[in-house]
């Protein structure tokens, strides 16, 4: 058993950044890991780098696949103490790319010095790097707020708020480096779950201590890795500081050989460093909120080994501190021993005297209000001192601070190492550090190998809110008796996601909202009964469906008994761009209405998908609520729409046709239907991704993939786009994962139709409500930019119980219409 207590013990050091140049992407050769990597291979890295990141264009889609875009640092030693990595790697990346920012999800409160008022790693690296913008926006959530939110359960929301500040900061730069909150709340557990939020990859850092071993470490190290592993996360390796100098060549070059046994990347340890464990003036300035009275401001940027508390006479100060050569105290006294000051001021002007780093006045004995007459002199002395110019050098620093002499040092003595915007020694002292001891083209090599092909539910989430935003289409809900329909309602116009009309006497919607608190003030309150909209919609139904023997009287009847035939007929008509009903009706009665006057000539097969939100990424299942058991030209039809749906959505389709079967591992009907469903798919769609017949586990398993799948797939192991083989298997299948894993199910999103019209579950919450909202005004805005059609009045599928075009109730391909899953 080691005898290493804790990781938490060495040196500590603020994270900070380098002021640096910004220099062409293709620069030469730099000295790294301590040694020099020969001019051409890293040449080759820092092209590949830049090139893939610096475009010069910034996204916050996921359709930007640069795989460049964020570095999460996570201490998981949880001490906060990785000053030179953070410099280090913001240093790096700025001299390949123009634009990096530095981010950090939930930040601490601001020091009482602050000038700007935020966290200090996020102040420290804004000045020293002189970033541009505001500095408030490199931040998410204040630590205070956020522990609120997660006692109260509101983690979600605090992820969701988390997101979208990332992602609104993340626009305009190439790169964002990441600082965990691990060390401040949370722990490792929070930081994976910010990292798999906000999909990026993880370099985990960690400190070291006089009393750990490798195996301590190492045991961590994995330990750590599962944690994110589990979540979903790239890991891209290890990267540590304040290995103590002694051992530190041993232990790097065990530590690695066993990381790299074990899979887990080393990029190299930073060693324990006397200028960065040492205190300096500028951070006992700060930390006292003290004021430099005298002196060279570069001299606050210097360490003192000591600190002497100046009580005694004068000479007996000098005394003691003359038996301390080569020493660099700090003398701490009273702000009445003025006699001091002077004193060691001139044992600094004295080549011979005791050396000082500087003198801290405290408010002990005699205010300093009484003795302004020896302030006076003292600053007269001083400043003659300053302009005469017969003294070159610089001049002894004091500061002054209203704590009491006590307090003042009990402060001193908990003070860990920290480095300040003005800490120059400090922060070149890091730059060289890191430049010797860590290899940064081994993290921009696994930046590199990582493909983002992944959509998170945050960022999907993220993204259809940004996507309605743009272009808000105007949405028609029947179902205005509903409180959580109003709900919805008031909250989609509140943010502009959509342009909603509801449907119903005004009298009693206003009535409800008022009593629910809701302001309806942006949403249209449309009643069918006084509109005199009953004679167009009639004649109009009577058009499109005068093939099935609909007369007037008939087409009357049905909408004034039918709200949700009223609102489609809106559709139709013109007057609104999408519908969205089922919080109190069944699917049937949502859907059939358009399916019998919404459809596409040039696309007659109608068939629907799940987006579905599972813990760690968005996938498409279809279909699984419309086609009972589709043709083999059917399934390649819903196979191709599906994609397109995907597509429109942000998700990269990769279609898996499934099957009991993988490529051949089993035969039958149903396997020869798959089969000849993805010849023709990808006949004709020869630019789609599919595969199949395959298993669902082979198919978003890369592991299982690996086993069941060889000569290599675009889709096994990766699919975002899964075609069941009939309603039965689908519409089974998505509520299983829906109820075993949590995950959300948004649908059924129907396919094929020339307006939007989708289904709620009965049960559904207001979040699901306005989330289907926003996925009908985006199929609408699609619709309305690129796919206008005309209403195919002769359709091939039938939901009214009628006789379609084809013989015997089929649909014209001598199948049997197909009827809608209670879903």
């Amino acid at each position: 058993m080691s005898s290493c207590s804790s990781l938490s013990q060495p040196y500590g050091c603020l994270p900070l950044a380098l002021p640096s140049t910004r220099l062409r992407h293709n620069r030469a050769a730099i000295h790294l890991a301590g040694r020099q990597i020969r001019r051409q291979s890293h040449s080759a890295v820092v092209k590949s780098f830049a090139n893939s990141s610096g475009n010069g264009k910034h996204s916050s889609g996921a359709n930007n696949s640069s795989g460049l875009q964020s570095l999460f640092l996570s201490d998981i030693s949880l001490v906060g103490q990785r000053t030179p990595l953070l410099l280090g790697f913001f240093n790096y990346f700025e001299r390949h790319l123009p634009h990096v920012g530095f981010f950090e999800p939930i930040a601490a409160e601001a020091l009482a010095s602050s000038e700007l008022k935020i966290d200090r790693h996020v102040e420290l690296v804004y000045k020293v790097f002189n970033l541009k913008g505001e500095a408030s926006r490199m931040t998410g959530v204040q630590d205070a707020e956020a522990a609120k939110m997660i006692a109260n359960g509101y983690h979600s929301e605090l992820l969701d708020r988390i997101y979208s500040a990332f992602v609104s900061y993340k626009e305009d730069h190439d790169l964002v480096l990441v600082e965990g909150p691990g060390p401040l709340m949370g722990g490792t557990e929070l930081d994976a779950q910010i990292a798999a939020t906000i999909n990026a990859p993880v370099l985990m850092t960690m400190t070291g201590a006089a009393n750990c071993s490798v195996s301590d470490y190492f045991n961590r190290a994995m330990v750590k890795r599962q944690i994110f592993l589990d979540h979903k996360v790239e890991v891209l390796g290890l990267v540590m500081n304040g290995i103590p100098r002694s051992s530190h060549a041993l232990m790097t070059s065990q530590l690695r050989a066993r990381l790299n046994d074990a899979g887990l990347p080393f990029a190299g340890a930073i060693p324990q460093d006397p200028i960065l464990r040492n205190v300096r003036l500028d951070e006992v300035q700060t930390a006292l909120q003290a004021v430099r009275l005298y002196g060279d401001s570069l001299l606050t940027d210097v360490e003192f080994d000591d600190v002497v508390v100046g009580c005694q006479r004068l000479e007996e100060l000098l005394e003691i501190l003359g038996e301390r050569p080569g020493g660099r105290p700090l003398v701490i006294t009273s702000a009445d021993r003025l006699d001091i000051v002077l004193g060691l001021l001139a044992a600094q002007l004295s080549v011979t005297g005791p050396g000082v780093a500087g003198v801290l006045l405290t408010q002990a004995g005699s205010s300093r209000s009484g003795r302004n007459y020896a302030r006076d002199t003292i600053d007269r002395i001083f400043a003659g001192l300053v302009n005469s110019g017969l003294y070159k050098g610089s001049l002894l620093p004091v500061l002054s601070t209203d704590m009491p002499l006590r307090e003042a040092l009990a402060k001193i003595g908990s003070l860990d190492s920290a480095v300040l915007p003005s800490s120059t020694r400090k922060i070149t002292q890091c730059k060289r550090l890191f430049e010797q001891y860590v290899d940064a083209n081994a993290v921009v090599a696994e930046l590199q190998r990582i493909k983002p092909t992944r959509m998170t539910p945050k960022m999907f989430m993220h993204t259809l809110k940004t996507m309605c935003r743009e272009s808000p289409q105007h949405i028609v809900l029947p179902e205005s008796e509903d409180k959580r329909v109003l709900a919805a309602a008031a909250d989609v116009t509140t943010r502009g996601l959509a342009r909603i009309t509801l449907l119903g006497d005004p009298a009693t919607i206003t009535a409800e909202a008022a009593k629910l608190g809701l302001d309806l003030s942006g949403c249209t309150i449309h009643n069918p009964q006084t509109a005199g909209r009953f004679d167009n919609y009639a004649d109009l139904l009577v058009e499109l469906r005068k093939h099935k023997g609909m007369t007037r009287d008939r087409a009357l009847d049905t909408m004034h008994g039918d709200m949700n035939f009223y609102a489609t007929m809106m559709i139709a008509a013109g007057d609104a761009d999408g519908m969205v009903s089922g919080a109190i009706h069944t699917t049937a009665s949502t859907v059939r209405p358009a399916m019998q006057v919404l459809k596409s000539a040039d696309t007659p097969l109608v068939s629907s998908v799940f987006i579905m939100c599972l813990p760690d990424k968005v996938v498409v299942y279809g279909d699984c609520a419309v086609n009972v058991n589709p043709t083999a030209a059917e399934l390649a039809s819903i196979a191709i729409t599906s994609a397109e749906t995907a597509a429109a959505f942000g998700i990269e389709p990769k279609v898996a046709m499934l099957s009991y079967s993988t490529l051949g591992s089993g035969s039958g009907p149903d396997v020869q239907k798959v089969e000849e469903a993805v010849a023709l798919a990808k006949a004709r769609r020869p630019d789609l991704k599919i595969e199949g017949p395959i298993q669902y586990d082979a198919a978003i398993d890369p592991k299982v993939a690996a086993v069941k799948v060889h000569g290599g797939s675009e889709v096994a192991g990766q699919a975002t786009v899964f075609v069941f083989p009939d309603l039965n298997t689908g519409n089974n299948t998505y509520k299983a994962v829906q109820q075993s894993s949590g995950a959300i199910a948004m649908g059924p999103i129907m396919q094929g139709l020339l307006k939007p019209v989708n289904d709620l579950s009965r049960g559904c919450t207001v979040p699901d409500i306005i989330n289907t909202i926003c996925v009908t005004s985006i199929q609408a805005s699609r619709l309305r930019r690129g796919n206008r059609q005309s209403i195919d009045i002769t359709p091939s599928q039938s939901m009214d119980g009628g006789a379609p075009s084809g013989k015997n109730g089929s649909n014209g391909n001598g199948r049997a219409s197909p009827r809608l899953a209670a879903v």
